[in-house]
């Protein structure tokens, strides 16, 4: 599940980098960005022996630090959730795709 999420996203940073990813409020989100920063925290997650999953998480916090100003964790999981859903809209239902979804704020 995930994997085919990583890897999409990986692609589309190498191919596309300048392609918003996705928008959070002011922030616009570029696959080469977020897909330099998976890279990045995939290496310090394996060496501590984290999954790729926390390499996507500790990316998506580190490049959208507004998402640490959501003081409820619930809250801030139902956003990133969103956001999941959003990068994973082309891969199909196992990511919780939701047709309606345009965009995060």
């Amino acid at each position: 599940m995930y994997d085919d999420l990583l890897h999409d996203i990986l692609d589309r940073g190498a191919i596309t980098p300048r392609l918003t990813a996705v928008r959070l409020g002011e922030k616009a989100l570029s696959y080469g960005e977020l897909a330099g920063r998976i890279d990045e925290y995939d290496n310090v997650c394996s060496l501590h022996g984290l999954s790729h999953n926390s390499a996507f998480y500790a990316a998506l916090m580190n490049c959208v630090p507004t998402l640490n100003d959501i003081e409820s964790i619930e809250d801030r999981m139902r956003v990133i959730g969103e956001v999941e859903a959003w990068l994973g809209r082309r891969l199909g239902d196992s990511h919780g795709t939701r047709s309606h979804l345009r965009a995060v704020s």
